[in-house]
């Protein structure tokens, strides 16, 4: 079955719960039965790809929330169509086009892997096949539904297919901490997912998910919902087994043609085809630059959305390998060149001309995972080991180790300085910030926009979340009560 015809039969069924205009239809979505093709094991291993070619949705609303908005990046022109002006801004309102798209996307994914995991129970599979397909689908979900809690708050949890329009009217908020704990209960069932996988399954296993992935993510839960003790032990567990470095050579880590590596633990992949090819590369790109990719002299090659602040840009030191993955393009605007900076992370060299790249979304790498057990053990009162996990990231960079005898304070600082460099443009920053209390991110962000290029841009209270759409809230405001401020 070709991939669209597979989105299709999953769209189908996922109408449901699509948080769209199809709850206000007369006719139940659900009553469209698939039975007859969700028996075999061909037939969940498509419905299972189709989880995987999803995980592509999000990707640029992701960018956006932790990128436009923050200390990394600005938008250097105005587009009335694209809502990445509004972030850049701070002008965030429940009518964000970004936070629909994401939560439909989020949605689509989760019930996409709940088709998986409720249908599975009464299929022809084989028990063993079953546990490995069912512990993808709970690492896809609880990915989803951790992105989705840090941008919302508590959201309504689905944990299985529904079957009928008020399973979906009914179910309205959950906490974060209930939120949390689902996510928790997902990872800690998948997470022995490498020594489920027969011979065969393991030989064809690459770009999926692994116990690595599922650990490290789980780790980063833990860190997230403040219980350090398990982050720690968790991620040292991915230190010590999973089988990661990291890279010496930066490029290597970002190449579009191997999606996984030594580093690379888990990524979303794209292809040079037309409708599976990357959107990240002309975005992060100037606008009106050219000349930039090989393949596409003649013509633009950014949007520009997430031009480089040049006050972070100035804040590398010379000797920081991560400042050669940032370039810069001269760009005539009337009268005036100007300066734009980029980073060539998505700077896929075998573009095509028509703007076909495959450059990946890198969701879980080794860096991250060093650099989480650095927080949770400062998290812990044990600063002293932060150390070990920060400077060999630092070395890597090319950079000293960290002045010693830094405080519980002081270290959660070099951390968030340390985050922002590794992971500039991997859609990190917002929800690093966020993490370390709202009090910090508003801190850092308002002391940053007097002297960016949004100088009028502020946080301010009620962003300590984002809006939940406003078509969702209005299809059942008793149940989904919005967000305070919006």
């Amino acid at each position: 079955m070709n991939i669209n015809k597979l989105i299709s039969f999953i769209l189908a069924s996922l109408m449901l719960v699509s948080c769209g205009e199809s709850f206000l239809e007369r006719t139940n979505p659900a009553a469209l039965s698939y039975d007859k093709f969700y028996r075999t094991e061909a037939d969940f291993q498509a419905a299972l790809n189709g989880c995987y070619y999803r995980l592509r949705s999000p990707v640029m609303q992701l960018m956006c929330i932790n990128e436009t908005i923050t200390d990394n990046t600005y938008v250097n022109h105005y587009d009335p169509v694209s809502d990445n002006y509004n972030f850049f801004l701070t002008t965030v309102s429940a009518n964000s086009s970004t936070l629909s798209g994401l939560w439909q996307n989020g949605y689509y994914t989760i019930a996409a892997a709940n088709l998986v995991i409720t249908r599975i129970k009464d299929s022809q599979v084989p028990e063993a096949t079953r546990k490995v397909f069912v512990s993808e689908a709970k690492f896809i979900r609880a990915w989803t539904y951790f992105y989705m809690v840090r941008v919302f708050g508590g959201i309504p949890l689905y944990t299985e297919e529904p079957s009928n329009l008020s399973m979906v009217y009914d179910v309205g908020r959950s906490t974060v901490e209930e939120t949390y704990n689902f996510i928790i209960s997902d990872l800690v069932d998948a997470q022995n997912i490498d020594n489920e996988r027969n011979t065969q399954q393991k030989a064809s296993a690459k770009n999926k998910v692994s116990s690595a992935a599922v650990k490290a993510l789980l780790g980063k839960v833990y860190l997230y919902k403040g219980d350090y003790a398990k982050a720690a032990s968790t991620l040292a567990d991915v230190v010590s087994n999973g089988g990661y470095r990291l890279l010496d050579n930066l490029a290597d880590i970002y190449n579009a043609d191997t999606p996984l590596n030594d580093e690379v633990i888990f990524s979303i992949n794209f292809e040079r085809v037309s409708g599976q090819n990357s959107p990240l590369t002309g975005p992060t790109l100037p606008k009106f630059s050219r000349g930039i990719l090989p393949n596409q002299t003649a013509s633009d090659n950014g949007s520009g959305f997430y031009n480089i602040e040049d006050v972070f840009f100035r804040t590398f030191s010379d000797d920081d390998k991560r400042k050669s993955f940032i370039d810069s393009a001269d760009i005539i605007m009337g009268s005036d060149v100007i300066k734009y900076y980029y980073s060539k992370k998505y700077c896929d060299l075998g573009t095509t001309a028509a703007g076909l790249s495959a450059s990946k979304f890198i969701v879980l790498r080794y860096a991250d995972v060093l650099l989480m057990s650095a927080d949770a053990a400062n998290q812990s009162g044990n600063t002293a080991g932060a150390y070990q996990y920060v400077n060999a990231v630092r070395k890597r960079a090319g950079l000293g180790d960290l002045p010693a005898g830094l405080s519980k304070e002081q270290m959660n600082e070099a951390l968030a300085q340390e985050r922002q460099k590794e992971f500039l443009c991997e859609a990190d920053r917002w929800f690093d910030l966020s993490y370390r209390g709202f009090a910090y991110l508003k801190k850092t962000l308002n002391d940053f926009y007097p002297g960016s290029h949004a100088p009028n841009a502020v946080i301010k209270d009620h962003m300590v979340l984002f809006p939940i759409p406003s078509s969702q809230v209005d299809l059942k405001p008793d149940k989904l009560p919005q967000n305070q401020g919006y």
